[in-house]
């Protein structure tokens, strides 16, 4: 009873982690933006580092005692799926006309794969994004 119990505690902070840091980094940049735009970066890092934080406890909480180190990896390359899997989407829908010749491609591929939650945002226009 005390394993399930810390499964069901460790699934339940990724999801505590998974939504806040989806908060942090979408939600609080139109305050901060006006303010300081190298503090509004910092937040959208740090939210998101926080939401995969809350991928990586699903997981391992998914995998069970002595494999979470599996889940934990699992829980990432999860993310990191779902991350490919937007910036696919968005680029082929590509709904700004983006000229990807004069785009570095290595830095949007980055960017959007490991920051898919605020791009996801900011593409549907959350929080009051689009107009960021």
């Amino acid at each position: 009873m005390k394993r399930a119990r810390s499964t069901l505690y460790l699934i339940g902070a990724g999801v505590v982690l998974t939504i806040s840091g989806f908060l942090l980094a979408t939600a609080t940049v139109p305050w901060l933006l006006p303010l300081w735009r190298p503090v509004a970066n910092g937040t959208v890092v740090a939210g998101t580092a926080v939401v995969v934080a809350g991928w990586v406890a699903i997981g391992a909480g998914l995998a069970g005692v002595g494999r979470r180190w599996r889940g934990a990896l699992f829980g990432f390359l999860a993310y990191c799926l779902v991350g490919a899997l937007w910036t696919a989407a968005f680029v082929l829908t590509d709904p700004w006309a983006v000229d990807y010749e004069r785009v570095d491609l290595a830095r949007f591929v980055v960017y959007s794969v490991l920051l898919w939650p605020y791009a996801m945002a900011y593409v549907a226009g959350w929080f009051g994004l689009s107009g960021v």
